[in-house]
């Protein structure tokens, strides 16, 4: 009986060891910082992990890995022959496609990054199809029922009012026909994607346009007698006998772009939210060298900061309507210096293509290329580590002597200082800190402290990192 009883607590201290590593796992992703490895191949992701793993970054995000729609000619241009947004028109859903790479390169993929401490994020979207529904493959149109079961009732009628929730949860965005993500087939088949990319090693999930897939309580499609895609893709509710794996320990979250009625709070009860309002509001600030605390502290989100992804630049911004494009690598820097350095939400550095700067699609990178090496620069990777030093520490945002220059301190241990300016900038400030001299991690600035006041000067359009 005492032998039965030490290999019940053997195993049990190992489940519990595992637990832990898992949770462990997830708050390196939200505690820390994401790489979008935009439109990088899986093989190309996995030869640069050690440059990602340098960087600071705790995850990295894969652009879809789903079986997409090979567009004319199969070319691999992000624009031309070939585009970056095939791979966001399934036609079905299984591991692969000719864009990124194959199962295999996947599963090589996540060892890697698992070597590094890295967690991976797929870029997932069960939301619609390419419009191109002869390329659809037949195995997934009849896992679900056949055509009559693959769309909303309202799923090929074009969103007119985002407000309204029933167009926005069922009727098709962009020309994309709405899949019925309550059709439990088509839930069964989704689930055995996803947990086919856990089995290979995905560590979370960004869900592309979240926020056009029903809440529990938002109004049902002719087609869905019950909104349920959200408690099932979270874990609290099973799809014939499957679950989500792991799904306690998995990363999620949506993209919920903001607007009327867009609901990121009641979408914060099941996964984390993007926070695109306050990404424009940056932008806005960085393009006016005007940081002003009271834009700069408000995360404009119902989600409250605890529960954001945040981030500059998207992909959307940059590659769809190309708002973002002509922003500047400074100020692509200086904005993921203020979301890095914060306390709350997780910051997402979006990989551009190489190229000149301020420029959409520069023709240099094709899909599968790494992008350009903004991701290694010194301020990028100083603020990465300076996230993970000041976990747990409060946070005070300040101006300097006006509003085009910010700084971030966190408790008594660090500061970041982002000079947007076009001239030096004095610092003067009182800090809690020894006598001596300090330098900062990203530019070599050197500072000094003296009788609780720290003294330094930086530069026009440098970012300070010290602690």
């Amino acid at each position: 009986m005492k032998t039965v009883k030490k290999i019940f607590i053997v195993l049990f201290c190992i489940i519990c060891v595992f637990s832990s590593f898992g949770q462990e796992k997830k708050l390196r992703t939200k505690e820390g910082a994401i790489l979008h490895c935009w439109c990088w191949s899986f093989n190309t992701i996995r030869e640069n992990m050690e440059k990602i793993a340098e960087a600071g970054f705790t995850a990295l995000q894969t652009s879809p890995a789903n079986t997409c729609l090979v567009g004319e000619g199969g070319g691999m241009d992000l624009m031309g022959n070939g585009k970056w947004y095939y791979h966001y028109q399934p036609i079905d859903w299984k591991i692969g496609n000719y864009q990124l790479g194959t199962r295999d390169d996947f599963i090589a993929m996540c060892a890697e990054a698992e070597k590094y401490g890295i967690n991976v994020i797929v870029d997932v979207l069960p939301n619609h199809t390419t419009p191109m529904t002869t390329a659809i493959k037949q195995e997934f149109i009849d896992a679900v029922g056949g055509w009559d079961n693959l769309y909303h009732e309202n799923g090929r009628t074009r969103i007119v009012n985002y407000s309204n929730r029933y167009d926005c949860t069922t009727g098709e965005m962009g020309g994309l026909p709405d899949v019925n993500t309550e059709n439990p087939l088509f839930q069964e088949y989704f689930m055995d994607y996803i947990n086919d990319l856990i089995e290979c090693g995905a560590d979370g999930f960004r869900y592309d346009t979240a926020k056009h897939i029903g809440l529990p309580d938002d109004p049902k499609d002719a087609k869905s007698p019950e909104n349920d895609f959200w408690p099932i893709f979270t874990g609290r509710k099973a799809i014939n006998g499957k679950t989500v794996k792991d799904v306690e320990n998995l990363f999620i979250y949506g993209e919920v772009l903001q607007g009327d009625n867009s609901r990121e709070g009641a979408y914060s009860e099941y996964i984390y939210v993007t926070a695109s309002t306050y990404g424009y509001t940056l932008r806005r600030g960085l393009e006016n060298s005007k940081l002003l605390v009271r834009n700069i502290t408000d995360w404009k989100n119902e989600a409250g900061g605890e529960n954001l992804v945040t981030w500059v630049e998207s992909h959307d911004t940059y590659a769809n309507a190309g708002e973002s494009a002509k922003m500047t690598n400074f100020q692509l820097r200086a904005g993921y210096a203020v979301i890095t350095a914060r306390k709350d939400g997780t910051p997402l550095f979006f990989n551009r293509p190489q190229g000149p700067e301020s420029t959409q699609f520069p023709g240099v990178s094709k899909i599968g290329d790494m992008g350009n090496d903004q991701f290694m620069h010194p301020e990028v990777t100083a603020v990465n580590y300076f996230r993970q030093a000041m976990k747990g520490e409060d946070e005070e945002i300040l101006n300097g002597s006006d509003s085009g220059v910010l700084i971030i301190k966190r408790g008594d241990k660090g500061i970041v200082i982002i000079n947007t300016n076009g001239k030096t900038e004095k610092i003067e400030m009182e800090v809690n800190w020894p006598d001596g001299k300090y330098f900062d991690k990203a530019n070599n600035i050197k500072f000094t402290v003296k009788n609780g006041i720290l003294k330094g000067k930086v530069k026009k359009e440098k970012i300070a990192v010290i602690y």
